[in-house]
């Protein structure tokens, strides 16, 4: 019974140990935004000289852990301008069993399947970043795709994470973006008008829905657009923060009221606090 006990104590303490760890760090480890794609022409998206020489200056900044999303983990520049981040492979990849798995019959099958959904999973992201690179990117903010292994970059970046831990990557063998960092929505508004700002937030919220409209005409569709955390203003104009979700529907077939239902938060929180932006949201979404 002690050594069972004993066994038990030790179990415990690891799990202990592994969870606090994983709070502590968000779960951040170099493996997990690495990965063994190999290129593919489609995911290839052409940079000219200069733009591969302004990316590899902005680059040599080191970075630091701001946040973990759905799909990525991503580093604030030491400037405070920019964003990088790393495609969460670990969150695509099918559990290491599946591996195991026998290669006979039935079972060959599953386990293909497992890799497939997870591989499709990535690659419809990756399909949603190519839109907003070539349909938004100053709506975006996104300034450089590297979907792509390369070899010509020859460029490695200091990136510190959450317990303050450096590493340095090479950016050829990784899958990442780079960002303008935008302040979100709420926040934004609400500094503004602490500071008597109001026509600085009134032009922001139109270009919001400028940029809502722009979006629909061109029929891209999202599907988690949610102004909380999703969008956010960079100089003054709305930008999309999160583009892992766009696909192209046409525009007879998207909902008729998506702009209303889109900024229907927004309008609840300008409603209960700033009269004054609720009625001039209202009218610009009128306006269209």
């Amino acid at each position: 019974m002690r050594r069972i006990l004993k066994i038990g104590v030790c179990v415990a303490l690891v799990c202990g140990v592994q969870r606090f760890c994983h709070k502590q760090t968000d779960g951040f480890a170099i493996e997990k935004i690495s990965s063994s794609h190999t290129p593919k022409a489609k995911w290839e998206i052409p940079a000219t000289y200069e733009e591969k020489q302004e990316v590899k200056a902005l680059l040599a900044q080191e970075f630091y852990y701001l946040a973990k999303g759905a799909q990525s983990y991503v580093f604030e520049s030491a400037d405070h301008e920019y964003v990088l981040k790393f495609f969460r492979h670990s969150h695509m990849r099918p559990p290491f069993w599946v591996h195991l798995l026998p290669s006979i019959g039935s079972i060959e099958n599953y386990r293909a399947a497992k890799i497939e959904k997870g591989y499709a999973k990535l690659y419809k992201d990756f399909a949603s970043y190519q839109i907003a690179f070539k349909e938004l990117k100053e709506e975006t903010g996104l300034v450089y795709l590297h979907l792509n292994k390369t070899d010509d970059l020859k460029q490695k970046v200091k990136i510190w994470d959450k317990i303050g831990i450096g590493h340095i990557l090479d950016l050829d063998s990784m899958e990442f973006i780079v960002q303008k960092k935008a302040e979100l929505i709420f926040p934004a508004i609400t500094k503004w008008m602490n500071t008597q700002e109001e026509q600085k937030a009134k032009d922001a919220l139109s270009s919001l829905i400028a940029f809502l409209k722009l979006r629909r005409d061109k029929g891209i569709f999202d599907k988690d657009p949610d102004l909380n955390t999703n969008f956010g203003f960079y100089q003054g104009k709305a930008i999309q923060i999160d583009v892992g979700r766009f696909k192209f529907i046409p525009i007879e077939d998207s909902p008729k009221d998506e702009i209303v239902r889109i900024t229907d938060n927004l309008l609840q929180f300008l409603n209960a606090n700033y009269k004054g932006l609720s009625s001039h949201l209202q009218a610009e979404i009128e306006k269209i």
